[in-house]
C-alpha cells in the first residue's frame, strides 16, 4: 500500500469511529464526517500538489426532510462567484467560496433575499496550481441555479450533508424548471433502528422534481419543524421566549400556537392585586 492509500485508509477508519461514537446518535451526517473530512484533505493537499483520492467521502444518509430540519437555512438562486482560498499559511490547506446571489428563501432570515450569500468548503485550486479534490464533496459553477442546504460552522457555512446538500436547477425541454440531484463517490451508512449500530446503505436514488413541487415539499418540513418551536413563555419584562429555553420561575408555557402572553403563576400564599 503506498502512502496516499495509506493515509486514505486512516482516514476512513477515523471516521468511521467517529460516525458510531454516542456523539452521531443523530443523522447530522456533515456534523460528524467534518472532522475527518477536512483533516483528511488538508492532509493529502499540503503533501501533493494535485490529488484525487480513491476512497469516497463517508456519510450518513438522509432523507430530505431530516435534511431540511437538522440544517439552518435553505436557498435558492444562482452562483455568482467561485473564488479559492488558500489557507495553507494556517495550516489549513487549500478551500473554495462560493457566492450565491439569493432569489427565494426556503428556510431562514427571509432577509437574505436578493443577497449575495457566500460559504465554503475544503478543496480548490490554488493560484500556484495546488489542487485538492475531494470525492463526494458538491461543486458549483458561475451561472449555475442551484437549492443549497446549509447549516453554521464556527467560521463560515457549509453544504449540509456534503453532496445530499446541492439540488441543481434546469428547465427540461418543455420549459419546466426541474430540480435534480444525482450524488456519486459516497460511502453511504445508516444507523439500524433496532440495534443503533450503523451499516452499509445504498446510494440515495436521483432526485428529479418540479422546482415549485419541491420547493412545496421543503416549505412542508420547515412548517412542520416550526410547530414545536412556536410556543411562547412570558418573561417578568412581557417580552415572550421561545419555550424551551430558560424560563424565569413563576411563568408558564403558553399552548402550541398562542401567541399572546400566558398569565404569571403566583407564588404559594400570594394574592392577586386586589383580591382579599
Amino acid at each position: 500500500m503506498n502512502a496516499k492509500n495509506e493515509l486514505s485508509a486512516g482516514v476512513d477508519a477515523q471516521s468511521l469511529r467517529r460516525l458510531d461514537s454516542p456523539t452521531c446518535a443523530r443523522l447530522d451526517s456533515l456534523a460528524c464526517v467534518r472532522p475527518w473530512l477536512l483533516a483528511g484533505a488538508v492532509a493529502l493537499g499540503l503533501a501533493t500538489a494535485h490529488v484525487r483520492p480513491a476512497a469516497a467521502m463517508t456519510v450518513l444518509i438522509v432523507d430530505l426532510k431530516t435534511l431540511v430540519t437538522e440544517s439552518a437555512l435553505v436557498l435558492h438562486g444562482g452562483i455568482e462567484k467561485v473564488t479559492p482560498v488558500d489557507r495553507r499559511k494556517e495550516g489549513r490547506g487549500i478551500w473554495t467560496e462560493f457566492t450565491l446571489r439569493v432569489a427565494d428563501v426556503w428556510k431562514g432570515d427571509t432577509r437574505l433575499k436578493s443577497t449575495a450569500f457566500a460559504w465554503r468548503h475544503v478543496g480548490g485550486t490554488a493560484a500556484d496550481g495546488m489542487t485538492v479534490a475531494v470525492p463526494g464533496m458538491p461543486g458549483f459553477a458561475v451561472g449555475e441555479e442551484v437549492v443549497v442546504v446549509l447549516e453554521k460552522t464556527s467560521e463560515s457555512w457549509v453544504v449540509s450533508g456534503g453532496p445530499q446538500g446541492k439540488f441543481g436547477v434546469a428547465k427540461d425541454k418543455l420549459g419546466r424548471r426541474v430540480v435534480t440531484r444525482e450524488i456519486h463517490d459516497v460511502a453511504g451508512l445508516q444507523r439500524d433502528a433496532a440495534t443503533g449500530r450503523l451499516r452499509e446503505a445504498p446510494t440515495p436514488v436521483a432526485v428529479s422534481k418540479f422546482l415549485e413541487d419541491f420547493r412545496s415539499e421543503v416549505l412542508g418540513y420547515v412548517a412542520d419543524a416550526a410547530k414545536g418551536v412556536r410556543t411562547l413563555a412570558p418573561n417578568p419584562t412581557g417580552t415572550p421566549a421561545l419555550a424551551g429555553t430558560s424560563a424565569p420561575p413563576g411563568t408558564r408555557v403558553a399552548p402550541a400556537g398562542v401567541t399572546g402572553q400566558a398569565p404569571l403563576t403566583r407564588p404559594p400564599g400570594t394574592r392577586a392585586a386586589g383580591q382579599k
